[in-house]
């Protein structure tokens, strides 16, 4: 491995003795059975420490899952646990007078007082909205300050403690109505609303399911376990631990947190999942929780690096929306910015790293004097997640023409090098019958352009003219090949192939 950072270094492990008081959990019984598997919830152990850090905050909590996933039994059983006074509200048939009673004015003064009923908000601890993504949009506005600020109608709600809510996953605009994973009643939550939600959860469905969880779901019986001989930490004693160790842990990670949250907003934009500054905030403050949630519920054998991968995945808001980003997107990202913030500031490869666009990334590399092992794995990684064939050919062409006599490149980086640029740089004879058409419009343009071999006089116009021909017919009935031939031009300058 690299130089590390003093910061990564420090926190890669931390030792559990600078946080625990002499009161100790027992780490066995909360291994052996976790907070959801305690509450009769089958395969869900992999988010207890997504819930306890939810709790531990008072952050809100936005559950997405198919229906009869027990996503408002869950509810139901932590608000019973937390002995909390819940208020369970199906947004998708309530009026807003069902949230705070009927306003009448007040005798005697310039305001209004509410006659409230046993469903009314006033008292509530705990609040569930279920099926919030079927809710009204006027309705959906009136929930955010309640979500956001604990507030309703400006009056501050100074009981509430807990504001989750659930949702059915949305319909894309054109759904497979076949395969049953979609709700075309569900609509996309306002990007506003879901943005106040630190926690977004994708919930485990019976395709999720290990098939003794299947087995216990279906049997209702618990999983035998032996418990210690003293009893287990109630829900409200974890959640009181979990809480108790927020202000050290941030204070011990700050310099290493604001290295990866700013790297993973950073990669996050790159991808196309841009996030608000509310966001980082949020990711930042999460992270802290879940890292302290599995010090209460796994002792030692917490690392932050799971504990950052499980923050992101349960953290973004796009998880709410109708195509989630894939988790190989997330754990890419995730491992990226883990790999950045453990390096030191100076180190060269943090440099590399920190370089957004992923040709220039080679090029930094390059000049840098990294390695031929690092420059070759940059190399692989641009061209695998280039989505564009033609961009890819021309971008291979250049990357090859600029290191074919520097670079000891691997085979892992020349194999796809040679795929790609034998096509541009090996000639070739091609047949094809040209009718009106697209394609002979595509042609006639291609013919205008091209200059011959007489004055194909340098090496960049050789380069250009077999490119031009090595997309025709096929890569430029998908791709304009004027924007294409552009950016290899482009990718040429850049790699300075014209001075080679």
């Amino acid at each position: 491995m690299r130089g590390l950072s003093p910061a990564y270094a420090k926190h890669t492990a931390i030792p559990g003795s600078i946080l625990w008081d002499n009161e100790m959990i027992e780490q066995e019984h909360i291994l052996t059975q976790g907070i959801t598997e305690s509450l009769g919830i089958q395969g869900w152990n992999h988010l207890d420490p997504i819930l306890l850090a939810a709790l531990a905050t008072e952050a809100p909590l936005l559950l997405i899952g198919p229906h009869g996933t027990a996503k408002s039994l869950l509810v139901e059983k932590v608000a019973t646990a937390l002995s909390l006074s819940l208020r369970h509200y199906n947004a998708s048939l309530i009026n807003y007078d069902d949230l705070v009673g009927i306003p009448l004015p007040e005798e005697g003064a310039d305001r209004l007082q509410f006659i409230t009923t046993p469903g009314a908000i006033w008292e509530a601890e705990f609040v569930f909205f279920d099926e919030i993504s079927r809710c009204r949009p006027d309705l959906q506005n009136k929930m955010f300050p309640i979500v956001h600020e604990r507030r309703v109608a400006g009056i501050q709600l100074a009981q509430l403690q807990h504001r989750w809510a659930a949702m059915n996953p949305p319909a894309p605009e054109d759904p497979d109505v076949t395969s049953g994973d979609y709700y075309l009643g569900s609509e996309p939550l306002d990007a506003a609303l879901v943005d106040r939600f630190p926690f977004v959860v994708p919930v485990p469905g019976w395709k999720q399911l290990s098939k003794a969880d299947r087995r216990r779901l279906v049997t209702r019986a618990p999983q035998a376990v032996e418990y210690p001989e003293r009893a287990a930490p109630s829900l409200p004693h974890l959640v009181e631990r979990c809480a108790r160790l927020l202000p050290s842990l941030e204070e011990e990670l700050r310099d290493w947190l604001t290295d990866y949250i700013v790297s993973v907003i950073d990669l996050l934009e790159q991808a196309r999942i841009p996030e608000s500054p509310r966001r980082a905030y949020m990711l930042a403050r999460s992270l802290v929780a879940v890292h302290a949630a599995r010090m209460v519920l796994e002792g030692d054998d917490a690392d932050l690096e799971y504990s950052a991968e499980l923050t992101l995945t349960f953290g973004l808001p796009q998880n709410a929306s109708e195509v989630p980003p894939s988790r190989a997107t997330i754990i890419a990202i995730h491992r990226q910015a883990w790999e950045i913030s453990s390096l030191a500031e100076d180190d060269s490869w943090r440099q590399v790293l920190e370089e957004l666009d992923a040709v220039k990334r080679i090029v930094l590399a390059d000049q840098l004097d990294l390695s031929d092992a690092d420059v070759s794995r940059l190399i692989t990684q641009a061209l695998g997640t280039e989505p564009s064939d033609a961009r890819r050919i021309g971008l291979a062409t250049a990357i090859f023409m600029a290191f074919r006599d520097r670079r000891e490149l691997t085979p892992s980086a020349w194999e796809p090098l040679v795929q790609f640029v034998t096509r541009v740089l090996e000639p070739r004879t091609m047949t094809a019958n040209l009718r009106p058409g697209p394609i002979t419009d595509v042609w006639n343009e291609i013919s205008s352009w091209m200059p011959t071999l007489e004055e194909a006089n340098s090496l960049l116009v050789r380069l250009e003219r077999n490119y031009v021909l090595s997309g025709f017919p096929d890569l430029w009935m998908r791709f304009d090949w004027k924007e294409a031939l552009e950016q290899f031009r482009a990718d040429l300058t850049l790699f300075n192939v014209a001075g080679k």
